[in-house]
């Protein structure tokens, strides 16, 4: 009898316990605080920056002070690998950038530079918030990374020193790309032009000193760093729509208490939806801003020879073909 009670009593202390245990760590949970250090590459007034601002600000704001962090833009960490590489050592947090630029880690991230894939930035991001979330976790699985959003940006077009028409004469021509696999061999092999990867922190001073003689962005992006001041002439290629985002490593993801993650979720929709609305604005003000003010000359080129010339690249790129035409299909 003194046995079975021993036995009883086991039990019930080793219960009492567990339950202490799970108590104290949903508690610990509950109350994690956590400091972001958080960067981009973009100058201050960039949407890119403006939007994980706007995100780490509502996070504050929502978490009732338990999420606090500092923001560093125009690239004062380092060049995106090495923020990547700190980011890793977790000494950077949050990188507001392209998904494109996790292409290193994953190469299906190369999707997101694929050209002439969208007609518009509204069919682009209506696409990814059917198609986003299933790819967003496989980059998680595939590389470590997090994507806790993404919005489908303004055009890139290109930006030259002299009018361009077609993309003949595009030649030979010295062009400021991203480290971006998929636009360099587009760039070089379809359009035959001389790609050179130069960091976006020394493109005004490699375009002022003749490293490169021609760059491609958004004009709104090209507007706010000055750009306009060494290539004058924006060529509407629209060649591309950027998948920007904000990510994290799925180390740090996987870190967060179940309450943290699904307060970074609720802020990441209401941060979206506000991004959108300031993409919209900012793409519809952008090309009267640099014609009015920058004094720029926008030049309609022939866009369905430069089309023409991206048709088929997915076959250079095989393991984004499926993706491709799931995309197309998406429209």
């Amino acid at each position: 009898m003194n046995c079975i009670r021993k036995k009883r009593w086991y039990v019930l202390m080793a219960m009492l316990v567990l339950t202490i245990f799970c108590v104290t760590v949903s508690a610990q949970a509950a109350e994690q605080k956590i400091h972001i250090r958080a960067t981009c590459n973009v100058p201050p007034g960039d949407l890119m920056g403006d939007t994980m601002a706007q995100f780490l600000k509502i996070l504050k704001e929502k978490s009732g002070g338990k999420v606090t962090y500092e923001m560093h833009a125009g690239g004062v960490l380092g060049s995106i690998r090495e923020v990547h590489e700190s980011m890793k050592g977790k000494a950077i947090q949050m990188f507001a950038g392209t998904v494109g630029d996790l292409a290193t880690y994953d190469k299906m991230c190369d999707i997101s530079n694929f050209p002439y894939l969208y007609t518009s930035t509204e069919q682009g991001n209506k696409i990814w918030e059917k198609i986003g979330p299933e790819f967003y976790d496989g980059v998680a699985k595939r590389s470590g990374w997090r994507i806790l959003y993404t919005w489908v940006g303004a055009p890139r077009d290109l930006c030259t020193k002299k009018a361009v028409t077609s993309p003949d004469q595009l030649a030979g021509l010295k062009i400021r790309v991203p480290n971006w696999p998929i636009f360099i061999a587009y760039f070089k092999n379809a359009l035959k032009a001389s790609p050179t990867v130069v960091s976006f922190g020394e493109l005004y001073t490699a375009l002022k000193t003749g490293v490169v003689d021609a760059q491609e962005n958004p004009i709104y992006r090209s507007l706010a760093s000055g750009l306009f001041e060494v290539t004058p002439f924006v060529i509407r290629t629209q060649h591309s729509f950027d998948l920007n985002d904000v990510h994290v490593t799925e180390e740090y993801w996987q870190g967060l208490s179940p309450e943290l993650k699904k307060l970074f979720m609720e802020s990441a929709a209401e941060v979206r939806a506000w991004t959108l609305n300031e993409s919209s604005r900012i793409i519809n003000a952008s090309i009267g801003e640099a014609v009015n003010k920058a004094k720029i000359n926008i030049i309609q080129p022939d866009i369905e020879a430069f089309q023409k010339a991206a048709v088929g690249i997915e076959n250079d790129f095989p393991h984004l073909k499926d993706l491709v035409l799931q995309i197309r299909a998406t429209k």
